[in-house]
C-alpha cells in the first residue's frame, strides 16, 4: 500500500558505543514560560550493556509551581548559588562529549531545554560531542520498540513496569534516567535495537477518514489540531506494514539521513 521505503536507503548510522541519557524536572510544559529546576544524566555503555556514570543537580529557581509533582523544595532551590548551578551544568557537559547520542523519553521536550536562551540565572547550553558538535537525540517513546510494548505513546513507568522493573521517585530526574538504563540492561539485543532506532525516519500523515481513526491511533499516530491531522515520525521502511496509506509530511533532520527526493 505504501512504497516511501523502496525510495530510501535502508542503512541507518552506526551503533554508539556509548549514549547520555538525560531527563529534566521543569516548572512549565513550556520552555519559553518555565524553567530547568533538575537535571539527570547517566553515561551509558551500549557495548557492554551498563551504567558508566550518574549524575543530577538541581537549578536555582525562584519557585517550584510544580513542586507537586516532582517534590523539590523550593526553598532549597531559591538557596542554589549561580557557581553551584554552573557547576552541575558543566558535569553534564562534560558527560555529555563522551556519548555519541543522547537518549531521552519524549525527547523533543526534553531537548527544547537546552540552547541559546536564558534558564533562570543557569544558561542551559547545547549538549556537544567531543568534537564540539550538537549531539543528535533518540527518543525511548517514539524511536525504539520494546519488546513488552502493547501500544505506543507509553508513559516511561509503564514501559518500566511492563518489563518488570521497580519505579522509586518516579518524578525525579535521575530517577527517570535509571528506568531508562534499567530497561536497556533488560534487553537481549541491545545493539540490534539501537541499530532499528538509527534507521531513516520521515513525519507521515495518516490517510484516514473519521471512522477509522483508531487505526491510526492504535499505531502511534497522534492528532495534530491545528493541521487537524494524524500524524508520526517513524521509520520510513515501517510504512509498507501500515494497514493504511500515508502522506510524507517531512524528512527527519535529527541526524544525517538519505537526500533521495521521492518521484
Amino acid at each position: 500500500m505504501n512504497h516511501f521505503s523502496s525510495k530510501f536507503s535502508k542503512a541507518g548510522l552506526p551503533v554508539p558505543e556509548q549514549v547520555l541519557i538525560i531527563d529534566t524536572e521543569t516548572t512549565d510544559l513550556e520552555h519559553k514560560q518555565g524553567q530547568v529546576v533538575e537535571i539527570g544524566a547517566i553515561l551509558y555503555s551500549v557495548k557492554h550493556q551498563t551504567t558508566i556514570q550518574q549524575f543530577s543537580t538541581v537549578l536555582r529557581a525562584n519557585s517550584n509551581p510544580t513542586e507537586h509533582f516532582n517534590r523539590i523544595n523550593p526553598e532549597a532551590l531559591s538557596e542554589i548559588k549561580v557557581k553551584q548551578a554552573a557547576w552541575g551544568v558543566s558535569i553534564v557537559t562534560a558527560m555529555a562529549e563522551q556519548g555519541d547520542f543522547i537518549v531521552a523519553h519524549n525527547a523533543k521536550f526534553h531537548k527544547n531545554w537546552f540552547g541559546s536562551f536564558e534558564n533562570g540565572s543557569s544558561a542551559l547550553p547545547l549538549l556537544l560531542n567531543s568534537q564540539g558538535k550538537p549531539l543528535s537525540w533518540l527518543c525511548t517513546d517514539e524511536d525504539f520498540c520494546w519488546p513488552r510494548q502493547t501500544k505506543y505513546g507509553r508513559s516511561l513507568i509503564s514501559l518500566a513496569i511492563a518489563h518488570d522493573i521497580a519505579v522509586f521517585e518516579p518524578h525525579r530526574a535521575l530517577s527517570q534516567c535509571q528506568l531508562i538504563a534499567d530497561l536497556f540492561n533488560r534487553m537481549e539485543n541491545l545493539q540490534a535495537m539501537f541499530e532499528k532506532a538509527l534507521r531513516p525516519k520521515a513525519l507521515f500523515r495518516a490517510l484516514v477518514d473519521y471512522k477509522d481513526r483508531e487505526q491510526a491511533k492504535c499505531v502511534g499516530f497522534k492528532w495534530i489540531p491545528d493541521r487537524k491531522s494524524w500524524e508520526r515520525k517513524m521509520a520510513i521502511e515501517d510504512v509498507k506494514e501500515l494497514p493504511f496509506p500515508v502522506e510524507l509530511i517531512a524528512l527527519c533532520n535529527d541526524w544525517p539521513m538519505p537526500q533521495q527526493q521521492l518521484k
